[in-house]
């Protein structure tokens, strides 16, 4: 942990600005650095996903390695089945239907692991895990299906020394020969049927290679309870998710302990169908039963937070153990209390050891009796167990309260989640910090901590909905929040950064660099110059693309920073930002096939002359833009490069500038941070 977390210069507030939102003319002070996008360059473009993918999101440092996650595939094809667009640039194609899974055709991946670091320049490179298939334009299933990606892969964290720890679905298993399906009779039927060993395996990874972490045992393979039937274990795979990871082999996360009830009677279903001798249908092989159970989401578990102790010279498992609710439901005084199925996630461990674990999970009411929302929880590890705590608020509280959740904790113990809770009538998340390092309260028959909820932009609380994600060694807290005040209206949200220390709440776009911003120097009489607070000229930068297009395009950077994942003890942040791209023009083609079935597609629009796609564009022959995520690195640079042009949001108070009366936070200090998706676990 360094000793001084930013570079320090006072940013001065805008007075004009302020007062235009209504505010005190009282000028706040506060010691913030610059930041500058590292993976950006010098014609503005973000390298912040994979190639061929849509959208791209920040997820965690792994040492200097930033760690992201790409989402979903562009359709690049055409009306001309031979014309396949593999070269476009910067701009927005259509982006593949993802599927759902189905017993009777192959899967398909749509979430895909990246790093990008200094030593690539930043460009994102695929990160094989349980496979080596990246994003690909338009596979064909028939000339080269092993060139499709077949899981789901996710990163939720990663250590200074580069462990790394997420989730991931399992391969494709080798196709089952379907013994009902005649081709030569019903063409729509599939010849064969498609599962895989589990939906979800937490993993580690490190240089050596990944390891799986599988949950507990009894929930990986079940055995009926009916004398009747084949007592023979059916495969399920259970379930496990790794969210958080320490140096010292630590991982966290949540798992599959036992089979639910209903679980157990849906297979049981299928074990019966397969010893039916007079059913008039030959019944489906078990494991594509079962995965068609996995499909609907009706194989539940029993799941509970979970800690994995790995070797990381071996990558091997030393010990997994599960951790304990805040009450025990085998002594819960109704049956039906005591069959029910509860919930417990891990979500965050402290880095230098593992003292301090956080996350959510069920929770009882003053009558015993199980509440139907998760509420946040710690564990604290004493003498090789973990005894928990409850984080309050909960609904016992204060009826407002719906639900609450902790996402990080660091090693001093000061945690960061959410509360959930009613303001103004509406319901709303707000970031809350809770100290895990003091002693905890007693609580009817266990003792629990108490969440605190930081103001935002304002002496009093807001109704600004806000996400705390992550939080430092030096109790700096990232996160987004609301920017809009209109209460019924979808609201825009901005990352920003709060100092628990000293009390300090900034949109994290008033750090930003103005070359971070999209902009340039600008000469007087240039269109579109705005002029910061030191009298400088400044414009955006406008794109004049005349290669990848039917026709010269032109358009003017926007980069908005709306998450921040995760910050590192040297500030360094891994956040996702919008940025504003051409979209690719595209129609609706019919088409008809041998059997006189017709289908609509969405191809992309070619240029016959030029052969090169045609770009939407508005009434007035501009380029039609959109937002689009893209995976960003910041890192703090001298402060004296803050950026201090106007931005124009709804709501855009200037760095730490807050309206209403004084507040005094002496109290805060007295208590001295998922679940998509820091971390996204729900």
């Amino acid at each position: 942990m360094s000793p001084t977390l930013f570079a320090t210069r006072k940013v001065a507030v805008a007075v004009s600005a302020a007062m235009a939102l209504g505010a005190t003319s009282v000028q706040a002070e506060a010691n913030w650095p610059a930041y500058e996008i590292q993976n950006i360059n010098e014609v503005f473009s973000i390298r912040g996903t994979l190639d061929n993918s849509r959208n791209g999101y920040g997820a965690a440092f792994a040492g200097e390695t930033a760690l992201g996650i790409a989402k979903g595939v562009n359709d690049a094809t055409t009306s001309d089945d031979d014309n396949v667009i593999d070269d476009v640039v910067d701009a927005i194609l259509p982006e593949e239907s993802a599927t759902t899974n189905s017993i009777y055709r192959p899967f398909n991946g749509n979430n895909f692991l990246f790093e990008q670091s200094a030593a690539t320049d930043w460009e994102p490179t695929y990160v094989p895990l349980l496979e080596n298939t990246p994003p690909v334009l338009n596979p064909d299933e028939d000339e080269n299906p092993d060139a499709i990606p077949r899981t789901n892969a996710f990163y939720f964290d990663a250590t200074p020394l580069g462990l790394r720890t997420g989730s991931t679905s399992a391969l494709q298993a080798t196709p089952l020969p379907n013994e009902n399906c005649d081709p030569a009779e019903n063409s729509d039927c599939s010849e064969f049927l498609y599962y895989r060993d589990f939906e979800s395996r937490a993993f580690v990874q490190s240089d050596a290679g990944y390891l799986l972490l599988p949950p507990e045992a009894a929930s990986m393979a079940y055995v009926t309870a009916d004398e009747d039937l084949d007592p023979t274990p059916v495969q399920t795979g259970g379930s496990s998710v790794a969210t958080a990871v320490n140096d010292n082999g630590v991982v966290v996360g949540y798992a599959s302990t036992e089979f639910s009830e209903t679980a157990g009677d849906n297979i049981d279903l299928c074990i019966e169908a397969l010893a039916d001798e007079d059913s008039e249908t030959v019944p489906l092989p078990i494991e594509a039963c079962v995965q068609n159970l996995q499909n609907g989401s009706v194989i539940g578990y029993q799941t509970r937070g979970y800690v994995w102790q790995v070797d990381t010279s071996s990558m091997s498992i030393v010990s997994q153990q599960p951790l304990p609710l805040t009450f025990t439901p085998s002594e819960l005084p109704t049956e039906s209390d005591r069959d029910n199925v509860y919930l417990g996630q891990a979500l965050g461990l402290s880095d230098g050891n593992n003292d301090f674990i956080v996350g959510r999970g069920n929770q009882l009411n003053k009558s015993d009796r199980p509440l139907s929302t998760l509420y946040a929880q710690a564990w604290k590890a004493i003498g090789g167990d973990y005894s928990t705590y409850l984080i309050g608020p909960t609904v016992e509280d204060s009826e407002r309260v719906e639900q609450s959740i902790a996402y990080d904790v660091n090693d001093n113990g000061l945690a960061v989640g959410v509360v959930r809770r009613w303001i103004d009538g509406y319901i709303r998340n707000k970031f809350a910090v809770v100290d895990l390092s003091a002693e905890p309260e007693e609580y009817r028959d266990g003792q629990r901590y108490m969440f605190t909820e930081p103001n935002d932009f304002f002496d009093s609380q807001s109704d600004l909905a806000s996400i705390g994600r992550s939080i430092n060694n030096n109790g700096i807290v990232v996160g987004n929040i609301e920017v809009d005040r209109v209460k019924n209206l979808p609201r825009r949200v901005r990352a920003f950064a709060y100092d628990h220390t000293n009390e300090d709440f900034i949109n994290l776009n008033e750090l930003l660099t103005c070359d971070s911003r999209g902009y340039v120097p600008a000469q007087e009489g240039d269109e579109g110059v705005e002029i910061d607070e030191a009298g400088n000229l400044w414009k955006s930068y406008t794109v004049v693309d005349d290669e990848n297009f039917s026709t010269t395009i032109t358009y003017n950077v926007e980069i908005t920073l709306v998450d921040a994942n995760q910050i590192d003890d040297n500030g360094n942040i891994v956040a996702t930002a919008l940025v504003r791209l051409p979209r690719v023009k595209t129609e609706e083609v019919e088409e008809t096939d041998e059997d006189g079935n017709t289908t609509i597609r969405t191809v992309v629009v070619i240029d016959e002359a030029t052969g090169k796609p045609v770009i939407e564009t508005d009434a007035n022959g501009n380029p039609t833009t959109n937002q689009v995520p893209r995976s960003v690195v910041l890192k703090p640079v001298d402060a004296a490069q803050t950026c201090t042009l106007t931005i124009e949001d709804g709501l855009n108070p200037p760095p730490n500038e807050r309206q209403g009366a004084s507040f005094g936070w002496a109290w805060l200090m007295a208590l001295a941070p998922l679940a998509w998706w820091r971390r996204r676990k729900s």
